[in-house]
């Protein structure tokens, strides 16, 4: 199995060098940067699982960091702070970070902290995985609720499976037949026509419930999302 990377940002050798010990030991890949200019050039280069980012660092400063990164990324970001900084969890907080541990850091506090981190990461991962969301429409995969705007709207298996193949492929044509080929064997209609009354049916079921006009005909050619 990989090891996951971590992105150490400390400009003191010795604390780079306890970190690196620290998530080694747990089984972690460690790459460190001394400033912010370098630890913006290698979370773009390399992708780490994880950053740990001091605050003080220089010019850019890790808000600077937390802030560059927050414009692309989700990744989990552990600010560290020593004791005696006028810094507070909001301020870090609000410059993106997901969590703040402050100085000299704690081996066993460290290494939960980053294994909450990335547990959490997960699971975020995964429950976005079973949604699909279009602006106010929402479907959980899981489930197979759809919503707009928060409210449940019912649909047919026949309606759920069209919704469903439209808004995985958003824009894009899908001919009659295409459709009737993925969803048509499992459904309660064998033809394109019956097709065009089942998308009718959806269309306006989401317009009911003040939704956007969703499905959208293509003459002679099949729909799109």
């Amino acid at each position: 199995m990989k090891r996951q990377s971590i992105l150490v940002v400390d400009d003191n050798e010795d604390i780079r060098l306890l970190l690196r010990a620290i998530l080694e030991d747990e089984g972690f890949d460690v790459v460190d940067a001394i400033n912010g200019v370098e630890a913006i050039s290698k979370f773009a280069s390399l992708k780490p699982a994880l950053i740990i980012l001091d605050l003080l660092i220089g010019q850019p400063d890790g808000f600077s960091v937390c802030n560059e990164i927050r414009k692309t990324s989700t990744v989990p970001i552990i600010v560290l702070t020593s004791r005696g900084e006028e810094v507070d969890e909001a301020m870090c907080l609000a410059a993106g970070a997901d969590d703040f541990i402050t100085k000299p850091v704690s081996p066993r506090i460290l290494a939960l902290r980053v294994k909450t981190q990335l547990r959490h990461k997960v699971q975020q991962q995964d429950s976005e995985e079973k949604l699909l969301k279009s602006g106010d429409l929402e479907i959980n995969l899981e489930s197979r609720e759809f919503t707009v705007k928060g409210a449940v709207v019912a649909l047919t298996r026949t309606e759920y499976d069209l919704l469903v193949l439209l808004m995985v492929n958003p824009k894009k044509v899908l001919s009659r037949e295409q459709l009737l080929q993925v969803i048509g064997g499992s459904i309660e209609f064998s033809s394109a026509h019956t097709l065009d009354t089942h998308a009718s049916r959806l269309r306006q079921k989401v317009i009911l419930a003040g939704g956007p006009k969703i499905v959208h005909p293509v003459r002679g050619v099949g729909f799109h999302f």
